[in-house]
């Protein structure tokens, strides 16, 4: 709306916080207009007319283009803006626009919450009323069917040889690895008997 002034949008993780503190900043966002022989920062409310209203106060200038809240105008900029949101493919839509997919995944989520208890208490009310009356033969068999297949498969007999396995297998590693120390135990005393006897000859 005033090209004639320029501007310099700041973050604030970008400057240190002297800077803010020399221009008098302590909360943001913050307008400061900055001349050669002043500084003015603006202190009200955060509507539009106030904010053009203090711009030309401040500068003299008038806007070039300014628009009433109550005239509402549709630029073509936006209307091509949503025709290639539109087209993107959802992966498009969430890396260029992270937060508005996170609003509408909360918004999804906040109706699954409102309908949650309401689907789960209609559930249990068409279990308890159906439920009896259903023939339940078939998870009866298969109950019958794991029982007879527990009695078939020892369980106890399959633990115990699992751990005589591994106590077995302990065992023979134990005996091996006596082996393994005894044989480097003579490999080492030959070396060291050798290595006495050459600085003799």
């Amino acid at each position: 709306m005033f090209p004639q002034v320029e501007h310099l949008a700041v973050e604030q993780s970008s400057a240190s916080p002297s800077i803010f503190s020399k221009y008098g900043i302590r909360s943001l966002p913050s307008i400061l207009i900055v001349n050669q022989t002043s500084r003015v920062r603006y202190l009200g409310s955060t509507d539009i007319p106030s904010i053009v209203q203090f711009y030309e106060k401040t500068t003299g200038f008038e806007p070039v283009q300014y628009i009433a809240e109550s005239e509402s105008v549709v630029s073509g900029d936006d209307n091509e803006y949503m025709i290639q949101l539109w087209n993107e493919t959802p992966m498009e839509i969430v890396k260029r626009e992270p937060y508005l997919a996170f609003a509408l995944l909360f918004l999804c989520f906040r109706g699954l919450l409102s309908i949650f208890p309401k689907v789960m208490s209609r559930l249990k009310a068409f279990w308890v009323s159906y439920a009896p009356h259903l023939k339940l033969e078939i998870f009866g068999e298969t109950g019958q069917l794991f029982v007879r297949a527990l009695h078939m498969v020892d369980v106890r007999r399959v633990w115990t040889k699992l751990r005589l396995s591994k106590t077995r297998n302990f065992h023979q590693g134990a005996k091996s690895a006596r082996v393994w120390a005894s044989s480097l135990a003579s490999v080492s005393l030959g070396e060291s008997s050798s290595g006495r006897s050459s600085p003799s000859s």
